[in-house]
Parts: C-alpha cells; structure tokens; sequence
C-alpha cells in the first residue's frame, strides 16, 4: 500500500520514518516526499577523461570518482554526460517500508534523465545517490537545493 500524506506525516512525526531536513510545507506532497540535491557530486577527472577509453567493473578507474562541490551559479550537465550527485536529505525507513524513487516530471523534460530510479529496499538508511545522465543536445544547470526527485513509501 502506497502511503498517503497524513499517512507520511504520522510515521515522520513518531520517528518510525527520518528524513533530515525535512520542510513539511516545501516538500510534502500528496503521497510523496521531494527529495534536494545537496553540494555535492561525483565525476571522473577531467584529467584522466583523453585515457578512459572502456569502463569495466575489473578496472581501478571505477574507484577514483573525485568528489566536487556545487556553486551558487550551479552545475552545467554537458549533453550526453553523466555524473553522481547525493541527495541533501537523510532517510531512515523501518523494515515494514520500502521507498520508490521517481524523477520529477519537468527535469525529465528537459533530458535530464535519473537512471536509478526504482525501489529502494526496506530498512534504508543515509542519503540517496542519484545518477544523472543528459540525454539532451543542450546543457542543463542544476543548482544545489533543487527537487530532482519525488519518493514513494510503500509499507508492506
């Protein structure tokens, strides 16, 4: 049963669910919390980007991910780019729920595409990493603070 936003509130209220920040007015939908993008994001270096000519799950590249921070004038997603970003909102859930991770509808207008929307399973804690790709020709700017996603609670 997908939860509804009284329903949200109560658990929030009585610590069964944490989310922290957490702007009732700002981000409680009708049977969804909005989820923020924090500062900070992952890519791989620039520097090493001319050597990278193949991914693969064997090779160290995958772990050198360098950790960047957001201005106040944002991050300029390059068309056909991809990058990590952490959600500003920790979340705790009890193992009788599980969230579902959905893209915000006018960001997916705009290219910006979330590959790893789903289910996130019960018991999940810390902040949700999101993976950005544009699919767009154009750049697209994010700004740090802004609702890239809507979470579902399902309580099983």
């Amino acid at each position: 049963m997908i939860l509804k936003a009284k329903q949200i509130k109560e658990l929030i209220d009585i610590g069964s669910i944490e989310i922290d920040p957490f702007d009732e007015e700002l981000q409680l939908q009708p049977s969804s919390i909005d989820l923020r993008i924090s500062d900070r994001f992952y890519r791989f270096p620039k520097e090493l980007e001319p050597e990278l000519q193949i991914l693969d799950p064997k090779n160290p590249y995958l772990n050198i991910l360098e950790k960047d921070y957001i201005s106040d004038k944002g991050i300029v997603v390059e068309p056909k780019r991809f990058f990590l970003v952490d959600c500003m909102e920790y979340i705790s859930v009890p193992d009788n729920i599980a969230i579902f991770v959905q893209p915000k509808y006018r960001l997916t207008r705009l290219g910006l595409q979330l590959l790893n929307t789903g289910w996130i399973e019960h018991r999940f804690e810390g902040n949700i990493t999101l993976c950005l790709y544009n699919t767009n020709e154009f750049p697209i700017r994010v700004f740090a603070g802004m609702s890239l996603i809507h979470i579902f609670f399902e309580k099983s």
